[in-house]
């Protein structure tokens, strides 16, 4: 993909020189020169961008669906794509029946709070257990191209970057955000709060690292499971 800038001059009465990182196409039309610049998008709206094997489950009250698909997940649009038969790209119903297994992660579908409204959206389940489970939403925003200010500059590229969000479920309930950091996880796991935390220290774990951090869920899931 490309994203595309234009620089407007009247021809023979203005120069412009700077430095772009894409690669510059001239046209003129009537008494303007058009300077064009296609500059390369950054990094990808998908989670992995080619399409894989993945399998669809579909449970229903009295039957159980399960097919194979091509499949990825567009952590943009929030979508979950498919190839048809046809081999066209579709997308699959959010509804909390339907769980995915793709490229090695568990996809499900829940409902969560967005300001006062409650949508469903997919989540990759990081960890087994039903006593306190995270779950990881994936976001990617895009963040347009900019033009530079100075002719010693370069052009920002667009690109696609990281936004994802995580989850708390305990015992069932439902989620809530979580923030994958020290204060975060220690506010969540409030009653058993010093032993995480002595643990947290005694390994130097950095909890705004994602393994990192499931390790602490890991050993408050085996605290509560004795005690």
């Amino acid at each position: 993909m490309k994203w595309k800038f234009f620089m407007l001059a009247l021809l023979g009465s203005l120069a412009v020189s700077a430095q772009f990182n894409g690669n510059k196409e001239q046209r003129t039309h009537g008494m303007l020169h058009i300077i064009e610049y296609q500059l390369p998008i950054n990094g990808t709206p998908y989670v992995n961008e080619i399409f894989k094997k993945g399998t669809i489950t579909i449970q229903n009250r009295d039957s159980k669906l399960v097919e194979d698909r091509l499949m990825r997940f567009n952590a943009f649009t929030g979508e979950m794509e498919y190839l048809g038969p046809d081999g066209k790209e579709r997308t699959l119903l959010k509804r909390e029946n339907i769980t995915v297994e793709l490229d090695g992660m568990a996809y499900e579908v829940h409902p969560y709070k967005e300001g006062r409204e409650i949508n469903r959206a997919y989540f990759i389940r990081l960890n087994d257990g039903d006593k306190a489970v995270v779950y990881k939403k994936p976001i990617k925003y895009f963040r347009k191209g900019a033009m530079p200010e100075h002719g010693y500059e370069d052009a920002r590229e667009p690109e696609y970057f990281d936004a994802s969000e995580y989850y708390l479920r305990m015992d069932g309930a439902s989620m809530v955000p979580l923030a994958m950091n020290k204060k975060g996880l220690l506010s969540a796991l409030h009653n058993h709060r010093e032993d995480v935390k002595k643990y947290v220290s005694d390994r130097h774990l950095n909890l705004r690292d994602a393994a990192d951090a499931m390790q602490v869920i890991a050993y408050y899931n085996r605290l509560v499971a004795v005690n």
